[in-house]
């Protein structure tokens, strides 16, 4: 009987631990705006579930020169399969730029008043994104995204 409880115990331990859970891949690239590099920002990739993808968001953010990667480390990465990508902006999401103490309104700023994210919200908006079933694939992988001021 100890040997059964045992075993069971390792098997929970193993399943929690993510040994049960998706591949994940690196996924790296760069975000521009009307062909312009746009740093500060959230790429965030979703699991398509609807379409057999699996496992959980993962999120990365842009440098100055627009890049991200996503490392496909321990529990980290993109998870493999069908993905869709919302990119938000992380300026106004940020303590000094974001939101604001007394009220939670995004990216309020006591001085200039409330921010206007520099992504158009259809980026944002996981139910409208254009990014969407992006087939994601075991490795590395390149994505850029073009975004477009007026879509």
């Amino acid at each position: 009987m100890r040997r059964t409880a045992y075993g069971s115990m390792l098997m929970l331990a193993l399943f929690a631990s993510g040994c049960g859970s998706s591949p994940r891949a690196t996924v790296e690239g760069i975000v521009t705006i009307d062909g312009k590099p746009l740093p500060d920002v959230e790429v965030q990739f979703i699991p398509e579930s609807d379409q057999g993808g699996g496992g959980v968001p993962a999120s990365g953010y842009t440098d100055e020169s627009g890049r991200y990667r996503i490392e496909a480390s321990g529990s980290g990465g993109v998870s493999v399969g069908p993905n869709r990508i919302c990119v938000n902006d992380a300026r106004i999401m940020v303590p000094g730029g974001g939101m604001d103490a007394n009220d939670g309104t995004p990216g309020a700023d006591r001085k200039t008043g409330p921010r206007r994210s520099r992504v158009p919200e259809v980026y944002s908006d996981a139910t409208r994104t254009p990014h969407r079933a992006i087939s994601i694939k075991s490795g590395v992988q390149t994505i850029d995204l073009s975004l477009k001021n007026k879509p």
